[in-house]
């Protein structure tokens, strides 16, 4: 019997390394109690905003007063115009102050507003304050109303003048129109912002834990007993694979949450976008973004031995990933489809945050997604090998920060 052993593979290398930070990451006291934060905020916010906008959709309350439901009937349409909706209500029989009142007595109907119109002036009067967009669509119905009574008493005939002055509303014509859906543009930007957020987290809080780890180890010497085991490139990957499974988890598992209490409460908007394919993309790009600044704050991270200096070298990649995560907000509100902003968007740091925007914004096909995924497979090998030199020949050495110039030199010559 041969008492030599069969080394392991480069796959099982990683595979070990991965197993080891999933689970140091996934079993953190610091990771569980983050993920139970951001679960309970995520379903806590969307239970209030449930809470908050359960009676915005009751309509604005109005009494008459000097005036049948028949003869206000166009007031509601009137108000409609300016975004408000009313519902009139007959209180002839009560007084102002008794229906206005939040404790009105029993059988008594309570409104927001009365509208008096049995004296010589109109009058409205409220508890508190008025609404601005009711009471403007209580003066043009007034106005028009007098208009009517004026041209009647000419012999004119008020329904002929009003159909004239409908005719000469001019009808706007947009030559170049974002080519965004205005009526829900509020909704798909909150969904924007809170992917966003949730790309930044992954992408970033993932990057910051390895850069810290690589520091960690270098510093205590760990890393030269792991390097006795396994190739700096497997130790590397596996480091990568297993804080960004754990971070995707955790992230994926908040989006999940939150777009099922979305929908089991009702406060997912109406707009026709597929949730479901962009959650899908979300999560894609998000494991996309994360290799790729992972990988390159794995590298960097590498070329100090006190985590006093982290900060130094992932500065650069800090800001790098801040400029998309602008960019993405910019592009929601200026011309979604400038050269500037579509041509960005393919590039991969960049498309992580744009690509998920686009898509959200109803500017960008499945095709155009899939481009700009293939693009960013094909620079993710090449950012890897640059980082695996640079983490290979760097994160041996302790002391004073090493030059990122005498590394690539090393690796050219290597």
């Amino acid at each position: 019997m041969s008492d030599r052993t069969t080394p392991i593979t480069r796959r099982q290398e990683i595979a070990l390394v991965t197993g080891r930070e999933l689970r140091a990451h996934l079993l953190k006291k610091s990771t569980i109690i983050l993920t139970l934060v951001l679960l309970i905020a995520a379903v806590g916010g969307i239970v209030g905003i449930k809470l908050y906008t359960s009676g915005q959709d009751q309509a604005y309350r109005v009494g008459l007063k000097g005036m049948s439901l028949s003869q206000a009937a166009g007031l509601d349409k009137a108000t409609a115009s300016n975004g408000e909706a009313i519902k009139l209500v007959d209180v002839s029989a009560h007084q102002a102050k008794d229906v206005l009142a939040d404790d009105a007595p029993e059988g008594t109907p309570h409104v927001d507003m009365v509208l008096d119109v049995s004296g010589s002036t109109p009058t409205i009067t409220v508890d508190k304050s008025a609404d601005d967009a009711v009471v403007s669509g209580v003066t043009a119905f007034l106005q028009q109303s007098a208009l009517g009574q004026q041209i009647a008493s000419l012999g004119g005939d008020p329904a002929q003048v009003a159909s004239q002055l409908s005719a000469a509303k001019p009808e706007v014509t947009v030559l170049n129109a974002p080519q965004r859906d205005s009526a829900d543009f509020g909704s798909r930007y909150a969904i924007l912002m809170t992917i966003d957020v949730l790309l930044l987290f992954a992408i970033m809080g993932g990057g910051q834990f390895i850069a810290q780890g690589v520091v960690e180890e270098k510093s205590s010497r760990i890393v030269e007993i792991l390097l006795a085991c396994v190739r700096p490139s497997s130790l590397l990957a596996g480091k990568i694979l297993g804080i960004g499974i754990a971070s995707v988890l955790t992230t994926g598992l908040v989006a999940v949450v939150g777009v099922i209490t979305a929908k089991a409460t009702g406060v997912m908007p109406e707009i026709s976008l597929n949730l479901d394919g962009v959650l899908v993309a979300m999560i894609v790009w998000m494991i996309v973004g994360y290799a790729i600044f992972s990988v390159a704050f794995g590298a960097a991270a590498s070329l100090v031995s006190r985590q006093e200096d982290v900060s130094s070298v992932s500065m650069p990649l800090v800001m790098l990933s801040m400029i998309p995560y602008v960019l993405s907000f910019m592009m929601a509100t200026g011309d979604t489809n400038s050269m500037t902003f579509r041509v960005l968007s393919y590039l991969p740091p960049f498309s992580p945050f744009m690509m998920p925007a686009r898509l959200v914004l109803g500017v960008s096909s499945w095709t155009e997604q899939l481009i700009a995924l293939g693009l960013a497979l094909v620079f993710l090998p090449l950012l890897v090998r640059v980082a695996a030199a640079i983490y290979t020949r760097a994160v041996t050495r302790t002391g004073a920060r090493v030059p990122l110039k005498e590394v690539l030199r090393r690796a050219e010559r290597a």
